[in-house]
C-alpha cells in the first residue's frame, strides 16, 4: 500500500507531475508535506480523494485472498490520525478511507499490518517519512538533499558533527499516542 497515504515521488510520480518544470517559489514539492503546503488544503484534498478513489478496489484484495496473502502493509503518517501544519484540512477524510480498507480487508480475511511511516519531524529526513528536510537550493531548478538530510524526530541531529541533539520529547509523545491510537 506504499504511496497510499504516504506519497513518495518513485511510488506514485503522478501526484508530483504538477510540480515539474516550477521554480522553488512556483510550489515545488517533493513530500508530502510539501504537496499539502503548495496545493493547500482545498485543492489537495481535492487531489487526495481522488487519488484514494482510485488506488485499490475490493476486487484488488479479492484476487490478493485469491493468492494466499493473508496480510498488507499499511504505511502511514501520523497526520492521518491527528493532522497538524499544511495536513490540516489537506488529509481530511484519511482516517475515514483507513477505516474503509480495513473494512475491504476484513472482508477478504486479510489482515492489516500497520506502518507508522511518518512522524512529526521527520524520522528519516526523506519523502518516505512525510518530510523531505533540509534541502538546499542551488538555483531555481537546482537543489541538492541526500548530502544534507537530517530526521529531527527523535532529536536533533548534525550530520557534519554527527552529534546527537537533546531529545525531543514532544514528538516521542506525540508518535506514542498515534501508535497507541492505531493499536
Amino acid at each position: 500500500m506504499a504511496g497510499w497515504q504516504v506519497l513518495e515521488p518513485w511510488v506514485t510520480p503522478s501526484m508530483f507531475y504538477r510540480a515539474l518544470g516550477k521554480k522553488k517559489d512556483e510550489g515545488v514539492y517533493f513530500d508530502m508535506y510539501g504537496f499539502c503546503e503548495a496545493l493547500g488544503p482545498e485543492e489537495g484534498n481535492k487531489v487526495l480523494q481522488a487519488h484514494w478513489d482510485r488506488f485499490y478496489t475490493s476486487e484488488d484484495f479479492h484476487h490478493l485472498a485469491d493468492r494466499g496473502v493473508n496480510m498488507v502493509r499499511v504505511p502511514i503518517g501520523d497526520w492521518v490520525l491527528d493532522p497538524y501544519g499544511p495536513y490540516v484540512g489537506c488529509t481530511d477524510g484519511a482516517a475515514a478511507e483507513v477505516d474503509m480498507m480495513l473494512d475491504s480487508l476484513a472482508h477478504w480475511n486479510i489482515s492489516a499490518l500497520f506502518d507508522l511511516h511518518g512522524l512529526r519531524g521527520s524520522q528519516n529526513g526523506l519523502d518516505s517519512s512525510g518530510s523531505a528536510r533540509d534541502i538546499v537550493w542551488d538555483g531555481d531548478f537546482k537543489f541538492s538533499h541526500w548530502d544534507h538530510q537530517s530526521a529531527n524526530w527523535m532529536s536533533q541531529y548534525n550530520s557534519t558533527t554527527k552529534e546527537q541533539g537533546n531529545f525531543n520529547f514532544f514528538h516521542l509523545k506525540r508518535g506514542l499516542k498515534v501508535s497507541e491510537q492505531i493499536l
